[in-house]
């Protein structure tokens, strides 16, 4: 199963295309924010939307399984072969996420964007604790505890958005990438095998002047 956390900005672009991959029936939907009038200017709802939940709302359109909770390490089980995909726009849910893939051992792919920036990284289990583990690479999503939807009763449409205003064009890109990293890793790297891998982007970023590209590397 493919689960996409979040279905805001990054989510409501992600869906569509996920499930044009994989199959609808591949494809869960998780989240537990409300659609909100001032979302319809960089996610992809209509004005008949608001007031629904969004990953129902998703699912209703794209046909494909929904959960209306906020994600946790203890919402449900995963299986090895699972893709947690992360749209998400607070550290509370990317440790969450990130311990997940530690403890039933599947893979993960976490996007995020700033105003005009974007970019998408991939964590399978046998990295932590490296240097492309997210935890090394950005220290804050172990330390930072603020903007918790789940706790403080806000998500994607809260205090996070207010302060960081963003593009739906950096919405958008940031989902792009999240596929294509989807693509290479879950699709195309069964099918060249693990001595590849060191050849392959394990991050992506793209902003106003360039676009990036981070080779995994030897760990």
């Amino acid at each position: 199963m493919n689960y996409i956390i979040g279905c805001g900005g990054v989510g409501s672009f992600l869906a569509p295309a996920l499930c044009m991959l994989v199959g609808k029936e591949n494809v869960t939907l998780v989240d537990g924010d409300k659609l909100e009038a001032k979302n319809l200017n960089r996610q992809l709802f209509t004005e008949s939307e608001i007031g629904q939940n969004k990953a129902e709302a998703l699912a209703r359109k794209y046909d494909c399984r929904f959960i209306d909770q906020w994600y946790s390490e203890s919402l449900m089980p995963h299986e090895q072969t699972d893709w947690i995909i992360a749209a998400v726009d607070n550290n509370t849910a990317r440790r969450a996420v990130l311990a997940t893939v530690d403890r039933f051992m599947c893979g993960a792919i976490l996007a995020a964007n700033e105003v005009h920036s974007s970019e998408a990284y991939v964590y399978l289990p046998q990295w932590q604790n490296t240097r492309i583990d997210p935890r090394i690479m950005y220290p804050e999503i172990v330390s930072d505890y603020s903007n918790d939807p789940a706790a403080a009763g806000i998500g994607c449409t809260g205090e996070a958005q207010v302060a960081n205003r963003q593009l739906v064009t950096a919405n958008f890109m940031a989902a792009g990438l999240a596929a294509h990293m989807y693509v290479i890793w879950a699709i195309q790297l069964p099918k060249m095998g693990v001595e590849v891998v060191e050849y392959l982007p394990h991050k992506l970023v793209q902003n106003l002047t360039k676009n990036e590209t981070y080779k995994t590397g030897k760990i």
